[in-house]
């Protein structure tokens, strides 16, 4: 697929979700923010210390990462994001803190951004949808200053998926993302681009077909029948990885803090 294409997938994806975006987030993690408290724990522990400090959320969505750095690290943030409609919930969803964040509408695969511009660069559940993750991560680290923190976060399959079972079931309920990496993938590409990992961890958890099928196919008008027909063919090796019911599988969410290397490292 071309990358014009499927930009304007992924753009009309999130403005047809953002209404309810936050709401069937917190149904799927089963917790208010969208997420489970073990990621959040990792993104503001690898932020801690950034208080007044200039951050970049690439993929700000609908704030549901930016609003709780807001309340209790209070960086002055920068939330970029391709879809309009999705800054707008992020806008009304952080009113409370608008001295301390401006949003921007933008392609994450064109910054408009001076080198050196941040002391921290967050990118969640956003890194799977863009042509070239490698350039990409080179962006990311001219744009940070010297022992800047970059934070990664997104679904990762199991390390042992040499058959690709999970980047097919993605494809099987969506049309919107380009590659998803495995943990110890985006581990040495960060290396290879510029960063020193400090922190790494994998957080499985049970998603349901329901919810798999209300957060992607039916935006794509793939009917739930295909997933569990996937599902069934499933390899004796995916089914140990991934440990599927009738109802449910095991995913993995990877969080990954580094920080820039500098000509000395």
């Amino acid at each position: 697929m071309a990358k014009s294409a499927r930009k304007k997938i992924v753009q009309r994806y999130y403005s047809i979700r953002a209404k309810d975006y936050d709401e069937q987030k917190s149904r799927t993690w089963k917790s208010d923010q969208g997420f489970g408290a073990e990621v959040f724990e990792e993104m503001l522990k690898a932020f801690k210390g950034s208080k007044n400090k200039v951050l970049l959320e690439v993929g700000v969505g609908s704030g549901r990462n930016a609003k709780p750095l807001l309340e209790k690290i209070r960086p002055c943030l920068t939330g970029f994001d391709l879809t309009k409609e999705m800054l707008n919930v992020a806008r009304n969803k952080m009113f409370a803190y608008k001295e301390y964040f401006d949003l921007i509408q933008g392609d994450a695969e064109h910054l408009p951004f001076v080198p050196e511009a941040f002391d921290g660069i967050l990118c969640m559940s956003t890194m799977h949808y863009l042509e070239n993750q490698e350039e990409i991560l080179e962006d990311f680290a001219e744009l940070l200053k010297k022992d800047g923190v970059f934070v990664y976060g997104d679904l990762s399959p199991h390390e042992s998926d040499n058959q690709e079972f999970f980047e097919t079931l993605e494809k099987t309920i969506s049309k919107a993302h380009k590659r998803y990496y495995k943990a110890s993938e985006m581990q040495r590409l960060l290396k290879t681009h510029g960063f020193s990992i400090s922190e790494i961890k994998t957080i499985a958890y049970r998603k349901t077909y329901d919810s798999l099928n209300e957060d992607k196919a039916r935006y794509f008008g793939i009917k739930l029948g295909a997933l569990h027909r996937y599902i069934e063919k499933a390899s004796k090796e995916a089914k140990q990885q991934y440990s599927p019911t009738s109802i449910e599988l095991t995913l993995f969410y990877t969080v990954i803090a580094a920080t820039r290397k500098t000509e000395t490292t």
